[in-house]
């Protein structure tokens, strides 16, 4: 199982060495990209199908770049979340540079903000900070290098590390990611995604990708993906050192679409 995993590993990285311009990312066009206005959470958020009309996020725009999201959702343990609609999340733009600042409600003292280093418009470094007063700590770092089709993303979160490489089809969307997660240096586990069931509408996540790892995802292709499956295996266990059986994950969407068969995030609910 480790074999497969480093070499899986290297063959992800090789193939994102290159920095080639040629390939274009969700974001080389901003102004000709959707401007969604609203968005219910369960069509935006991945971990999420619970439908609810007062549950939506806002989105607001300046000079063709988003400038503010109003609602968060908070996913705590098990299947429990807490939606808040007021709670604000504020992009800022200075020369090459984005932050996007995760801010809380009044009562709460603390709010993370992420800070991205772009070139042609797409990120190549990231740095998340937690924010209390004058005390600012490092939670995550994060790189992004680019190939002829392929994205690789490189995480590092305290003693975790998370190397994925998302590859595109000949239709620039996406076909499958694969993520090594390792914890203190060891492989932990390793997961293929495969997505599907495209449509052909334009991907009104493209201006939204900094928001959250959710939207990142989903702004990578040029359509639509309405499934995707993910296969997770684990590394062997010193203490029985017999591998746990592989994790299967499915997810589907199911879209409305306007009458120019563009995808409405929000709509009436019957």
């Amino acid at each position: 199982m480790k074999k497969i995993f480093y070499i899986l590993l290297v063959l992800g990285l090789s193939s994102c060495s290159s920095t080639n311009d040629e390939f274009i990312t969700v974001n080389e066009n901003q102004t000709e990209d959707l401007q969604p206005d609203k968005g219910y959470i369960f069509l935006m958020d991945q971990r999420t199908a619970l439908m609810s009309p007062d549950k939506y996020y806002r989105f607001f725009y300046e000079n063709g770049r988003l400038q503010k999201m109003l609602g968060r959702n908070y996913f705590v343990t098990g299947n429990s979340q807490f939606f808040y609609p007021d709670v604000i999340t504020q992009l800022s733009y200075t020369n090459n540079k984005v932050q996007v600042d995760y801010l809380e409600p009044e009562m709460t003292s603390g709010y993370r903000t992420t800070s991205y280093l772009m070139e042609h418009n797409r990120p190549a470094k990231a740095e998340k900070y937690y924010k209390n007063g004058t005390i600012a700590e490092l939670e995550m770092t994060r790189t992004y290098t680019y190939g002829s089709n392929t994205v690789s993303v490189y995480t590092k979160l305290g003693y975790q590390e998370f190397f994925t490489t998302y590859y595109f089809d000949a239709n620039s969307n996406l076909s499958k990611s694969e993520t090594l997660e390792k914890t203190s240096g060891k492989d932990k586990q390793f997961t293929t995604t495969l997505y599907s069931d495209f449509d052909n509408a334009k991907n009104p996540f493209k201006k939204l990708f900094l928001i959250n790892d959710d939207f990142y995802e989903k702004s990578l292709s040029k359509n639509n993906f309405r499934a995707k499956e993910s296969v997770t295996e684990y590394a062997d266990y010193p203490d029985t050192g017999v591998p746990p059986q592989p994790g299967i994950s499915k997810s589907k969407w199911t879209y409305n679409y306007d009458n120019n068969g563009q995808v409405l995030l929000y709509f009436p609910l019957q």
